[in-house]
């Protein structure tokens, strides 16, 4: 096991310090009265973005800008009242792109699958652009409420979590027309206004074609998230590594050789939603 992992696990644990509280009366400052309170709301929302560029030369303006252009996209797609009912579309969404969520590893980030055999990027070509950020930005924002979860019943804070890709059959014709641009639409929403989400990211059973795939889809990706990926050849080897780096087999997914069947992103989803009409009813 890498003692830096142990060291980035213990900072991710780590409550907001007085350094970073300034830091978050700093971004909430930037915004208006109404978004303002909104993100106040929750705390670690706005530490996320304060830890996601502490590296920056010009931390404050990259603070601001950050939670600013979060906050108006927030705005735009209703992102507040993304659990009150389902979005229209969301069955055919998750349809053409299924997600499960898996188990956990050591230190409680639970693992995102999905398998690029399962996507039909040709029907995902028939949303609107509106419609594919409110379907996608639901569903990170789903996976934030289970971490939420999460903490609450284990007492640690956990933000992050680890995608695991199935690359079987991904080939070039993905990537062709309009398919490009909405694959780059949803890596763009992920990793733009959820920032500081990812622990790791395995990309599994890659084929030969894929260094030519990777070339296109490389540019879209931040550094910082390019630093967590690691592109293994077979599944074989991929629990192999998971499991040196803290994932244990019941963690795993089971179409990777693991012991965890998954549960969909879709019907988790579903439960939010019925959860909080039982709230509003009550």
């Amino acid at each position: 096991m890498s003692p830096i992992q142990d060291k980035l696990a213990a900072e991710e644990e780590c409550r907001r310090t007085e350094e970073e509280d300034r830091w978050c009366k700093i971004a909430l400052e930037s915004l208006t009265d109404a978004q303002r309170e909104k993100f106040a709301a929750d705390p670690l929302d706005v530490l996320m973005i304060v830890r996601g560029f502490w590296g920056e030369s010009d931390r404050r303006k990259a603070i601001c800008d950050a939670i600013k252009m979060i906050a108006d996209w927030r705005d735009k797609v209703g992102f507040y009242k993304f659990f009150d009912c389902h979005i229209q579309d969301d069955k055919n969404f998750h349809a053409w792109w299924p997600e499960k969520m898996y188990g956990h590893d050591k230190w409680g980030h639970f693992i995102q699958g999905v398998r690029a055999g399962e996507v039909d990027t040709d029907s995902l070509m028939t949303l609107s652009d509106e419609a594919l950020e409110s379907l996608q930005g639901q569903k990170m924002s789903a996976y934030q409420i289970y971490k939420h979860e999460w903490m609450m019943q284990n007492g640690s804070q956990r933000y992050k979590h680890t995608l695991c890709v199935d690359l079987t059959n991904m080939s070039m014709n993905m990537l062709r027309g309009k398919k490009r641009q909405v694959l780059q639409k949803i890596f763009h929403i992920g990793s733009t206004y959820y920032p500081e989400s990812m622990w790791k990211i395995y990309l599994v059973n890659s084929p030969l074609i894929f260094r030519a795939i990777w070339a296109i889809i490389k540019p879209w990706l931040h550094p910082v998230t390019l630093s967590k990926i690691q592109i293994i050849g077979s599944a074989k080897e991929a629990i192999k590594k998971m499991n040196e780096e803290g994932i244990p087999i019941e963690a795993i997914p089971d179409w990777m050789g693991g012991k965890h069947p998954g549960v969909s992103t879709h019907d988790y989803i579903s439960q939010i939603i019925e959860r909080r009409r039982g709230f509003r009813v009550l």
